[in-house]
């Protein structure tokens, strides 16, 4: 996965250095939300943690071309953490690259729709969800995620916005609502 890291990273810096003649824009974009994790090992079984309620924060690196595709990669994790039961933690971490389509609505609005890959990692404590492996406390893999933003720029260089984030895992469902803060350079 290194390589792939490595490979899309240099990718981004050549677009975004052949874009800076082209007037294409680089940007971060953090992020901080909400969602929901489906796990299908629970059902039947335990519902309160089968659907839970999550909490995430993550970052992405991107660049807008001058036609509006945008090329990213970035990383965040979203997971359940209880201060009193520290048996039922567990995450949800992804790393991924992305391509999407940023549409001008108009007045400064922007939507911004995305299809990604991700390699995902989730993640038990005390070894609550039994994967049945050599590493009993965790299972990872890859798949396709799906996301969409509506933002607004409010400066030359600030946009807000809110992020809509969805995949199908080998475990279930994850989703996540986040409020995003983009910089363009």
């Amino acid at each position: 996965m290194r390589t792939f890291s490595t490979i899309a990273a240099i990718a981004l810096l050549s677009l975004a250095r052949v874009g800076v003649a082209a007037e294409s824009e680089f940007q971060i974009t953090p992020r901080i939300g909400q969602g929901e994790l489906t796990i299908d090992r629970f059902e039947g079984l335990n519902e309160d943690l089968r659907e839970t309620e999550t909490y995430g924060l993550g970052i992405s690196f991107g660049v807008l071309t001058p036609i509006g595709v945008v090329f990213e990669v970035g990383g965040d994790s979203q997971g359940r953490f209880e201060l009193v039961d520290e048996d039922n933690d567990f995450s949800l971490s992804q790393r991924y690259i992305a391509v999407g389509y940023q549409i001008p609505l108009g007045d400064g609005w922007q939507l911004t729709p995305k299809v990604g890959r991700a390699r995902w990692k989730l993640r038990s404590d005390n070894s609550l969800l039994d994967f049945n492996s050599s590493d009993n406390d965790e299972m990872r893999g890859y798949e396709y995620v799906y996301e969409a933003t509506i933002a607004r720029k409010i400066s030359r260089v600030v946009t807000l916005g809110l992020n809509y984030r969805q995949g199908d895992f080998e475990f279930g469902r994850a989703r996540a609502v986040a409020f995003v803060v983009q910089f363009g350079i």
